[in-house]
């Protein structure tokens, strides 16, 4: 399957940049079943490390996060952001 966002190599991935599912959805203030969404439907790909844990490489997964925005993600009725959030801004505690 081909991802819409891949990673870039391995050796140029600041480890600091990456998270896991949940460290992922916490930095972009999306749920869990989001950032597993955006896997399962190719927008973004979990890094290669067999048997480690599911990590996220964060610039990337914020490419996937502002492509789900334009596509609607922000309206309400599709469980998506709050009114009025618009990319680049911090996520907020509920």
């Amino acid at each position: 399957m081909s991802v819409l966002y891949p990673n870039p190599p391995l050796a140029s991935i600041n480890p600091a940049d990456l998270a896991d599912r949940a460290g992922t959805a916490a930095a972009f203030g999306v749920s869990e079943s989001a950032v597993k969404r955006w896997a399962f439907e190719g927008l973004i790909e979990a890094l290669p490390i067999p048997g480690g844990p599911q990590l996220y490489y964060l610039p990337t997964v914020a490419k996937a996060e502002l492509h789900a925005w334009q596509n609607g993600a922000d309206r309400p009725a599709r469980g998506g952001r709050r009114a009025g959030w618009r990319p680049g801004q911090a996520a907020t505690a509920a």
